[in-house]
């Protein structure tokens, strides 16, 4: 098989890995910019962070379940999900309320990430 002839849920994994590990790359190099203009902590901006990785991590432990139920709807669920969130992280004027909406674009990067996982357990069958 091509390297480009691949089924369509090869590329809709491959697009899910790249919109889900956004949720980091794009937050560092602003991290300065956000302390200065929200008057945040240092420890609130490392909230960002730890915010999105440690749901990220604890809702693993369901999302891999929800994701046996059907590969499709858990993809397109932890995008809207991912969506939703960076939207209203992105017009938050407060440091606590973008720490939050961080939280729940974790929830949609786990849902990507337990996808992934479902989707290469159930091909190599």
């Amino acid at each position: 098989m091509s390297l480009f002839a691949q089924p369509k849920a090869v590329y809709a994994v491959a697009f899910a890995c790249v919109i889900s590990f956004m949720g980091i790359g794009l937050v560092d190099p602003i991290l300065p910019s956000l302390r200065t203009q929200l008057k945040a902590s240092p420890s609130q901006v490392t909230l960002l962070f730890t915010s999105y990785l440690v749901v990220t991590a604890f809702a693993m432990l369901l999302t891999n379940w929800v994701s046996s139920r059907g590969a499709k709807r858990t993809l397109v669920t932890g995008l809207a999900i991912i969506v939703v969130f960076s939207a209203l992280a992105g017009t938050s004027d407060s440091i606590n309320g973008i720490v939050g909406f961080r939280a729940g674009w974790g929830l949609g990067n786990a849902l990507f990430i337990a996808d992934r996982k479902s989707t290469r357990l159930n091909s190599s069958h």
